[in-house]
């Protein structure tokens, strides 16, 4: 079913090159955001629509908040806590080297308040990338043969992950041990080939329907997770759509990132924020615990 509920593009904010990974913090009623390409993490106060930007980098490109009220946000070759007041670095706290083809991209916080992320080949060819674990004892792979990683999610009882790896087309369904923080086994995989575009960034509803953007699909799919069907569609008037989360006072708004194509010369919506009201509420991310 192709659903068409009240869409609407967010104004007054930035235009991203590379729009990704949102995310709503309900205490201060702020959406954030990222434009990878851009060197820029965005911010959206709704109550008053004050926006705001930091720079940061190279390649920014997910954000995550911290229990102390600083980010915890991926940049090309590291892991950074960043203070979202001044937008200075506070410390690094982990590097990958995986050399100067790969970078990181998506992340999540799990249950447990550990950073889950994933590197990407920058020529999005070859599977060179990883998937990493960072705590309190340092960094850890947890995953390998990666091209693009992309969407992390955990059922409500966080006994299973969602991760994407967006050249398979598809969702990689594991058994979760949110103990110990590591995978313990595949259990399916939730096949997308059929459906236009790559799937992309990702997000899980309070129903466990996970909602999942398709990059060049121009839209935002959601899937159960039981059946592997997509039961609802949601068609946007940006090709490239990158991620999803769920915000608003009722977590019933799904925020949309977008990126530009690439050419970059289009003056359509595409790399803006969309927002589209939906029946279903949401969830709140993990914060880091760092």
């Amino acid at each position: 079913m192709v659903s068409v509920p009240r869409l609407m593009v967010l104004g007054n904010v930035p235009r991203s090159m590379l729009g990704e990974g949102p995310i709503w913090l309900p205490e201060s009623g702020v959406l954030y955001w990222v434009d990878i390409f851009g060197d820029r993490i965005h911010s959206l106060r709704l109550s008053d629509g004050f926006v705001k930007s930091i720079k940061v980098g190279p390649y920014p490109s997910c954000v995550m908040p911290n229990d102390d009220g600083n980010l915890v946000v991926t940049i090309k070759d590291k892991v950074v806590l960043v203070d979202p007041i001044n937008g200075s670095v506070i410390r690094t706290l982990a590097t990958v080297n995986e050399g100067a083809g790969n970078r990181f991209n998506d992340c999540k916080c799990d249950p447990m308040g550990r950073l889950v992320a994933g590197t990407m080949d920058m020529n999005e060819r070859s599977p060179i990338g990883s998937l990493y674990i960072l705590d309190s004892g340092g960094l850890r792979r947890i995953l390998g043969s990666v091209t693009i990683s992309n969407g992390i999610a955990w059922s409500s009882d966080a006994s299973v992950m969602y991760y994407i790896d967006s050249p398979t087309r598809r969702i990689s369904v594991f058994k979760y041990n949110v103990s110990e923080g590591a995978l313990e086994g595949l259990i399916k995989h939730i096949d997308l080939s059929n459906m236009p575009g790559l799937p992309d960034g990702m997000t899980i509803d309070s129903e466990g329907y996970l909602w999942v953007a398709l990059w060049g699909g121009g839209r935002v799919v959601r899937v159960n997770p039981i059946n592997d069907n997509v039961v609802e569609q949601i068609e946007l008037p940006a090709q490239y759509t990158t991620s999803c989360t769920f915000g608003g006072v009722d977590l019933k708004t799904l925020f949309v990132t977008t990126a530009m194509d690439e050419s970059r010369q289009t003056s359509g919506p595409d790399g803006y924020v969309f927002s589209i009201n939906l029946n279903v509420k949401g969830t709140v991310v993990n914060k880091c615990r760092f």
